[in-house]
């Protein structure tokens, strides 16, 4: 037979191979089960552990309404006249602070915090010592801490506590670097090393040292029995909490329709973390309300100096108009009198608002150019004292506002060269500026507007002068008393409007819903999400791993990848032996056993392979050695020798020959000897439990393997074998590295590679495959040998090894994993020397002869 199979060129094929099968690759998830089950095991508890030892933090929060600008003035009502209006916008806070976002900064901002934590008492922190995570605790701790502040104390180190049951407690503390801080002057003094304190005390003794000085007291939370007795203190610095509070303290806005700010806080300890926030919401209250008052105090201040200098003159003026009407008996004057007197009367109030407009004036004046600024005062709205100038308002409550900030960086010094500082002060310098050019100019308004006035009263007084004398005198006492009584009224009046704006000043900011937690439980670790995490990672990982092996993985695993490499077809599929006392003589020991099945199917597709030739000749080989070549060749021809078919195993394996030693043979003769014509057929023909099997073993160990399949005599015993059974086996050497079985392709009507699981390479299975087709060897097929069916070992388990590839020959006796075997005392194989050889050849001639 000479038709040979039709298939493509083995390679790499891209048909399927570049999408995934889920299916298989589930199957892989399923055949490693345990992996997944132990790495889940693994992320679980690890993810138990970390939410069990990790301490939880906790967010609380709290709500507050920013009132509007009209709701300063509740007692005069939505229909107040302007005036009123504009003192109450000139007592209120500057136009900046009622924004919504402006609040927000000043709710975070240092100062406000700093006042917060200065009156919570947040210096000292209190822990909670476990068997393994340490706590933090508030106001449930056993004991507190009374700590002098104007003594200096170490900072950042843990003080140990521990209580005993004689009622005394031991405090210790061992730290390579700590610093000791100065609280009034708000810095460290000096720093020590290798330090190592511990002292028992009596609660209520004062500990002292240079370092630190507090006393231990107890509380109503104190229980002798309480097994929990392991505390820890620690003293911390103000700018250190302010930092902390600042950065776990979230401020945004309810909703964009309404004027609520949301204010969060993240904390392990509820209870303290609702306290700083009430706490937060009382300091920006009462800073917030101290600005409205100190404006308005600032305002009646100015009012009550005005109102000293006026009450004198009226005082005067009433007293002499008295006297003048007492002594000249008057009751009326003319009509004529009476309109020059209504006339200078309305000149003298329009003078009077002048003259205290342009005091004002000179105020502000004053005040610019006596850099007041520095003293951080602000300077007040002249809508308090009935000026509606929008420039001037504007600038003044601009001036006023960057004031305010500059002040309230308590933080910073005023006169560093902080960027804050050095822009606020360019700011300040620049409406200044702007406020002394405009002042200066109303101040020339003024002053050219109070003479125009002066000049008008100037000429109503000439023509008094006219008058009788008596009577014209009595006009200008009368004037003056009126003017003065009309400065008084309207200065009173400007003084209760001042009163009652500070009288129901309210902050602007207005808790709607006090410090609470928000939820119920901590907001991290998350309990769900870190369980879900390690679910996915215990899951992921295996997974990925088993992924990630399948694509690096260079060895076959399934018949898939068989099929990916070739589409020569795969006849036969073994599975791995696992079970104890069936050798590898399967098929002749345990002809009836399951494991026996599959021989007996490769044996059918061997006939149909073969074409049910009458006397054909098969070929096992293999890529490499180590894959089970000779094994599938003793079960093969046995399975086949059950049809009551003589069949004889011939062992052409010259290299590295073991079928001798799978039959326990004492004789070392094979088919060698008949070539070299040392044995007959007779005498290197050796019987098998089955009688229908026989085995002509390799022999003695030539010095030309390859030379030697193509000797005659070769040729001419696989022709007498051919005759004398019907089936002739042979048991083929690998061809991934040597081309030995390609010199007898001839003979050869079917040719078996075996591919084994978990251990043939790709490249090496595809290289024999592309060289078998370049020869043109018969009916190529491919038995999958050593299949895993579950979890197993890599490789096969028989010791079977081979030395082909780098280093082949007999100089070492090497397995499959380079390591030395032990030399079997059955093996009888001699060697061929080349001087044998010759002798061969000349007696082969002298026949010939």
């Amino acid at each position: 037979m000479n038709t040979n199979n039709n298939y493509n060129t083995p390679g790499i094929q891209q048909t399927d191979d570049e999408t995934i099968d889920l299916g298989k690759l589930f199957y892989r998830f399923f055949v490693n089960w345990y992996w997944f089950v132990i790495v889940l095991a693994i992320a679980i508890g690890s993810a138990w552990a970390y939410l069990r030892y990790t301490t939880p933090v906790y967010n609380m929060s709290t709500s507050l309404l920013m009132e509007d600008e009209k709701s300063s003035a509740p007692v005069l009502g939505a229909s107040g006249s302007s005036a009123s209006a504009n003192v109450f916008q000139g007592l209120g806070l500057m136009g900046s602070m009622r924004n919504i976002h402006n609040q927000m900064v000043i709710l975070s901002s240092t100062p406000i915090i700093n006042r917060t934590i200065n009156e919570l008492d947040f210096e000292v922190s209190y822990y909670s010592v476990g068997r393994i995570a340490v706590s933090e605790r508030y106001k449930d701790v056993p004991f507190q801490v009374k700590w002098e502040r104007n003594h200096p104390q170490v900072i950042n180190t843990d003080f140990n506590i521990n209580f005993n049951p004689n009622g005394t407690f031991n405090l210790s503390f061992d730290a390579e670097d700590l610093n000791v801080y100065d609280y009034i002057n708000n810095q460290n003094i000096r720093k020590l090393s290798n330090v190592r304190f511990s002292q028992t005390y009596m609660p209520g003794d004062t500990i002292r040292t240079n370092d630190f000085a507090f006393c231990i007291l107890l509380n109503e939370n104190f229980n002798p029995k309480d097994d929990a007795s392991h505390y820890r203190f620690k003293f911390n610095t103000i700018p250190t909490l302010v930092k902390k509070y600042q950065k776990s303290l979230e401020i945004s806005i309810y909703n964009k329709e309404a004027s609520i700010i949301q204010i969060s806080l993240n904390n392990v300890n509820v209870r303290k973390g609702i306290d700083f926030l009430n706490k937060l919401t009382e300091v920006f209250q009462i800073d917030n309300l101290s600005k409205k008052n100190e404006n308005a105090n600032r305002t009646i201040h100015f009012i009550n100096a005005q109102l000293q200098n006026i009450s004198d003159s009226l005082v005067y003026s009433e007293s002499r108009m008295e006297d003048f009407q007492s002594e000249h008996q008057l009751l009326d004057i003319s009509t004529q009198s009476q309109q020059l007197l209504e006339k200078m009367r309305d000149l003298d109030k329009e003078r009077i608002a002048l003259e205290i407009q342009n005091k004002y004036y000179h105020y502000l004046s004053d005040y610019i150019s006596e850099s007041r600024t520095e003293d951080n005062e602000t300077a007040t709205a002249p809508s308090a004292m009935g000026i509606n100038d929008p420039l001037l308002n504007s600038l003044i409550l601009s001036l006023n506002d960057l004031v305010t900030q500059k002040a309230s960086q308590t933080s910073i010094r005023e006169d560093s060269e902080h960027p804050l500082i050095l822009k606020l002060n360019a700011q300040i310098e620049s409406v200044t500026r702007s406020l002394r050019e405009n002042v200066s100019n109303i101040i020339s308004q003024s002053d050219l507007a109070l003479r125009e006035t002066n000049q008008r009263i100037r000429q109503l007084e000439t023509q008094v002068r006219r008058l009788p004398a008596t009577e014209r005198n009595y006009i200008n006492i009368e004037r003056k008393y009126k003017i003065n009584n009309e400065i008084y009224t309207f200065l009173l009046q400007k003084l209760s409007e001042a009163q009652i704006a500070m009288a129901s000043n309210i902050p602007d900011g207005q808790v709607v819903e006090e410090a609470h937690m928000v939820g119920e439980g901590p907001v991290s670790p998350k309990k769900m999400m870190i369980y879900a995490i390690a679910i996915l990672l215990g899951l992921g990982i295996p997974a990925g791993i088993i992924i990630l092996y399948g694509m690096i993985n260079t060895r076959i695993t399934s018949q898939d990848e068989v099929e990916a490499i070739t589409d020569v077809p795969i006849i036969g599929h073994v599975f791995h032996n696992r079970f104890k006392g069936i050798g590898r003589q399967l098929v002749l020991e345990k002809p009836q056993s399951p494991a026996s099945e599959p021989f007996r199917a490769i044996r059918t597709k061997i006939n149909l392979l073969v074409k049910n030739k009458a006397k054909p000749v098969i070929s096992i080989t293999s890529a490499l050695a180590g894959e089970g070549k000779s094994y599938i060749t003793i079960n093969v021809a046995s399975s086949i020798a059950l049809l009551n078919k003589k069949v004889a195993i011939l062992d052409l394996d010259l290299r590295r020959s073991k079928m001798a030693e799978e039959f326990n043979l004492e004789s070392g003769i094979g088919a060698v000897d008949f070539v070299v014509g040392q044995a007959s057929i007779d005498e290197i023909t050796f019987d098998t439990k089955n009688k229908n099997l026989k085995l002509i073993p390799a022999g003695s160990i030539p010095p030309n393997p390859a030379e030697m399949l193509i000797d005659p005599r070769m040729h001419e015993l696989i022709d007498i074998l051919k005759k004398k059974y019907d089936v002739l086996i042979i048991d083929s050497p690998p061809v991934g590295y040597v081309a030995d079985i390609y010199q007898l392709h001839e003979h050869i009507d079917a040719n078996i590679v075996v591919v084994r699981h978990k251990y043939t390479r790709k490249k090496v299975l595809s290289d024999a495959l592309r060289q078998i087709k370049q020869h043109q060897l018969k009916n190529v097929s491919i038995i999958f040998n050593a299949i895993e069916q579950h979890r197993s070992s890599y490789g096969y388990g028989y010791g079977y090894g081979y030395g082909y590839g780098y280093g082949y020959g007999y100089s070492h006796n090497t397995d499959k994993k380079g390591r030395k075997q032990k030399k079997d005392s059955k093996n009888k194989r001699k060697i061929i020397t080349y001087s044998q050889l010759e002798e061969k050849n000349s007696s082969d001639t002298n026949k010939g002869n």
